[in-house]
């Protein structure tokens, strides 16, 4: 079975990070968001994949071919213009026979499930969740045995809570490549891209079965607030690790903090990853990712996200309060 992994986004929600980085290379937990999925699957025993690349593509490719090349087999595709998943998922047709069977799964997201399940079924499947806000996502609609009943993208009125979480194990690989090609030939579009979405609706109308695959956790790390979300839980997923000594400062586990780092008078954690080189003075840093070779300096910092070879400097503050005084800085 061969896997097809879209990376090809700008990652617009995650300006101004990914102006010069592409959103697969953001570090989380200590390294790259791809690695993680890439290494998910991997243990998964997932070994073909094929990627889609786009914004910044060298940097994406050069990263795999460096870090993988040598553990699985690598195809690229290039998608240019981007105009949804679905049209990127058309780029990989030449790379499959008629019955073989493919899984998507986009690279943004960190998912926790049953992999057995993937590998024994029988049937298509998509991976779901329950959301609250469903509007902001692909819904579909299940009868009782979880087969699928109706997909519909990011819906005014969502007539469900399910949404599809990026994962798509397709049997009946002809039949969407069949669906995506009608999508193209009649510029059918939700929201102005090229829906996979609405690819496999077609599949449904063609009465081809599909059924809904549960998820234990799913992280769609599109936003600042759920890198930060994917960061805590990878780093409480982490064994203990060994740590240098840092003299006059304290770290809250679970942190992920390089050898090359080095503090002074701070307080570190919990749930935080720096990046190789940084430099934390006289600071306290929660809840955040910082890049490598960046520097703090007489900072507080909880739930922040901060580039690389950054630099942030508050001001030392020397206080003579008496009693009963209350000061926010």
């Amino acid at each position: 079975m061969k896997v097809v992994v879209p990376v090809a986004g700008a990652g617009l929600h995650l300006r101004p990070h990914t102006y010069t980085h592409p959103k697969p290379l953001i570090p989380i937990a200590g390294k790259p968001l791809i690695s993680h999925i890439v290494e998910e699957l991997i243990s998964a025993g997932f070994t073909d994949f094929i990627f889609i690349l786009g914004y910044l593509s060298e940097k994406v490719r050069h990263f795999l071919l460096t870090t993988y090349g040598d553990r699985i087999s690598l195809s690229f595709v290039h998608q240019e213009p981007r105009l949804g998943l679905a049209h990127a998922v058309s780029l990989t047709q030449a790379y499959f026979q008629a019955q073989e069977p493919m899984l998507i799964m986009v690279g943004d997201t960190l998912l926790r499930l049953n992999w057995d399940e993937v590998h024994n079924s029988t049937q298509s499947r998509v991976g779901i969740s329950i959301v609250e806000n469903p509007s902001d996502f692909g819904i579909v609609e299940i009868d009782e045995t979880g087969r699928l009943l109706r997909l519909t993208e990011k819906p005014l009125i969502p007539r469900s809570n399910y949404a599809l979480v990026g994962l798509y194990l397709i049997r009946e690989t002809a039949a969407l490549f069949e669906a995506i090609q009608y999508l193209l030939d009649h510029h059918i579009t939700s929201h102005g891209e090229y829906h996979l979405t609405d690819a496999l609706q077609k599949l449904v109308e063609w009465d081809i079965p599909i059924y809904t695959l549960p998820v234990q956790y799913w992280l769609d790390c599109e936003r600042k607030e759920a890198l930060l979300e994917a960061n805590k839980i990878l780093l409480g997923n982490l064994p203990p690790l060994p740590l240098p000594e840092y003299p006059h400062s304290v770290i809250i586990p679970p942190v992920y903090i390089p050898n090359s780092c080095k503090l002074y008078r701070s307080i570190i954690g919990p749930y935080v990853s720096l990046g190789e080189g940084v430099e934390i003075q006289n600071s306290v840093v929660q809840d955040s990712l910082i890049g490598s070779y960046s520097r703090v300096h007489n900072m507080l910092l909880r739930g922040s996200v901060i580039g690389g070879d950054a630099l942030l400097m508050g001001r030392e503050s020397s206080l003579n309060l008496g009693e009963n005084t209350v000061i926010e800085l």
